[in-house]
C-alpha cells in the first residue's frame, strides 16, 4: 500500500479528513466533543477556518491520517491559545509569528505500527520552518508522551482536564534543536539536519523551564537512570514497594520500564475517565487518588495510596474504563504504555508470566474485597441459593 501526504486545499479534501476524525475519534475511542456531529459522522471545529489540515492517502483515496497546524500568527483572536498553552514566555521572547499549535494528529489503527506517520510530521515540520516556526506547541493523554517524547516534544508546564478529552499533558517541540531531536534518537532528526540550530530557543528553553530540563521518561534516559529515578519518587525500593515488580529482579524491571514515563498530577485531576478507551496501566508512586463510578458525580468505590495499580482492567481486557481516577492529593504516576507491555509479553514470556501473575493477584484481591462490602441479599443474588 502506497500512502502519500496531502494538504486539504478543496472543501471535498477538508471533509474526508473531518469524516475520518470522527471515525477515529468518536467511533474507535468512544470520545464525544460538543463539535462532533454525530448526523453527518464529521468532527470539525472553528479553529478549521484558519488551521491547515494535512491528511494521509492510500492507494484508494481514502484518508488514513490527520494533523492540523495552527500559526498563530493568522489566529484572528490568539488570546485563547496564549491562555492554554501558557504562550505568554513565548510571545515575550520570539513573537507570535514564530509559534505554532499542532492537533487532530491520528492515523488509521493498520498504521499505528509503522512510519507512515512520518510522512504527516515531515510534511508539517518542513512547513513550519519555511513559516519561521520556531515553537510548536501540543498537548497529549498520558499513554501518548513516550511516543511524542521520541519525535522531540518535550514537557514544560503543568498537566490539565480538557472537558472533552480528558487528562491533557502541554508539550512543546523547538523545531530548530537539532541536538536534542539527536539526543531522543527523533526520525526528525535527519529533516532537521538540513536547517539551522537554534541554539537561542534551547536556551530560552533551559532558562524558562529549567524543572522540566531533566527527563523523567525511560526512552530519554539509561535504564539504570530511570530506575534511580523511580527509586527517588518512591523513596524505598519499587521491587518491595510496587506490587507489580514483585518477584522481579532489577534488571527485568528496567527492561520492563523501557518506555514508561513519570507524570504529575493535581487534586482534582482525573488521571482516567469513565469510558475512555485505552489501555494504559498506571503505578501511584506518592499521594492519594480516588476511585469513582459514574465520573465525578458518582459514588467512590475505593482509595488508592502509593504503589497501587489503576487501569489493569482496560490493559487485559480492552474494554472501555470502568470507573475514573480522581487525584485527591498532589501525585506521582507511572504510566505504562499498553503497547510496550504487549512487546515485552511477547519478547520476555518468563517475566511475563510473573508480571500476568501479580495483575492477577491484584485482581483477585480487590474482587475479594468487593465482595466482602456486598450486603448479604446481593451476594445470594449474585451467587444463587
Amino acid at each position: 500500500m502506497t500512502i502519500k501526504a496531502f494538504v486539504a486545499r478543496s472543501d471535498e479534501e477538508r471533509e474526508r479528513i473531518y469524516r475520518f476524525r470522527y471515525r477515529i475519534y468518536v467511533e474507535e475511542l468512544g470520545l464525544d466533543p460538543p463539535e462532533a456531529d454525530h448526523g453527518r459522522k464529521r468532527l470539525a471545529d472553528a479553529h478549521d477556518a484558519f488551521g491547515l489540515s494535512y491528511g494521509l492517502a492510500d492507494d484508494d483515496g481514502n484518508v488514513v491520517g490527520s494533523l492540523r497546524c495552527i500559526f498563530l500568527a493568522e489566529v484572528p483572536d490568539p488570546a485563547p491559545f496564549i491562555a492554554k498553552f501558557a504562550l505568554e514566555p513565548a510571545t515575550r521572547a520570539f513573537g507570535l509569528p514564530a509559534l505554532a499549535t499542532t492537533s487532530r494528529f491520528m492515523l488509521d489503527p493498520k498504521l499505528r505500527h509503522g512510519l507512515s506517520i512520518l510522512h504527516l510530521m515531515k510534511a508539517a515540520f518542513e512547513d513550519g520552518r519555511a513559516r519561521g516556526v520556531r515553537l510548536n506547541y501540543g498537548d497529549c493523554s498520558p499513554h501518548m508522551l513516550p511516543f511524542y517524547e521520541s519525535m522531540g516534544y518535550r514537557r514544560y508546564v503543568a498537566p490539565y482536564n480538557d472537558t472533552a478529552y480528558g487528562f491533557k499533558l502541554p508539550i512543546l517541540m523547538l523545531v530548530g534543536d537539532r541536538m536534542h531531536f539527536a539526543a531522543v534518537r527523533s526520525p526528525l532528526a535527519r529533516v532537521a539536519e538540513a536547517h539551522p540550530d537554534d541554539a537561542q530557543a534551547r536556551e530560552w528553553f533551559a532558562a524558562t523551564y529549567p524543572e522540566w530540563v531533566r527527563p523523567a521518561s525511560a526512552a530519554l534516559m539509561s535504564m539504570d537512570g530511570f530506575f534511580d529515578l523511580l527509586v527517588e519518587r518512591v523513596a524505598s525500593d519499587p521491587l518491595h514497594a510496587v506490587e507489580l515488580f514483585r518477584g522481579l529482579s532489577r534488571e527485568a524491571v528496567e527492561r520492563f520500564l523501557a518506555s514508561a514515563t513519570i507524570v504529575d498530577a493535581a487534586p482534582g485531576d482525573r488521571i482516567v475517565r469513565e469510558g475512555e478507551r485505552d489501555d494504559t496501566v498506571y503505578v501511584l508512586l506518592k499521594g492519594l487518588a480516588e476511585v469513582i463510578r459514574g465520573d465525578g458525580g458518582g459514588q467512590a468505590i475505593s482509595a488508592l495510596g502509593a504503589g497501587d495499580i489503576f487501569g489493569e482492567i482496560g490493559f487485559l481486557t480492552a474494554t472501555p474504563r470502568t470507573a475514573t481516577v480522581i487525584a485527591r492529593t498532589p501525585c506521582e504516576v507511572l504510566v505504562l504504555s499498553g503497547r510496550q507491555l504487549q512487546r515485552f509479553l511477547e519478547g520476555e514470556p518468563a517475566v511475563a508470566a510473573r508480571v500476568l501473575f501479580n495483575l492477577s493477584r491484584i485482581l483477585a484481591g480487590r474482587l475479594a474485597q468487593t465482595t466482602l462490602r456486598l450486603p448479604e441479599t446481593d451476594l445470594l443474588r449474585r451467587e444463587g441459593p
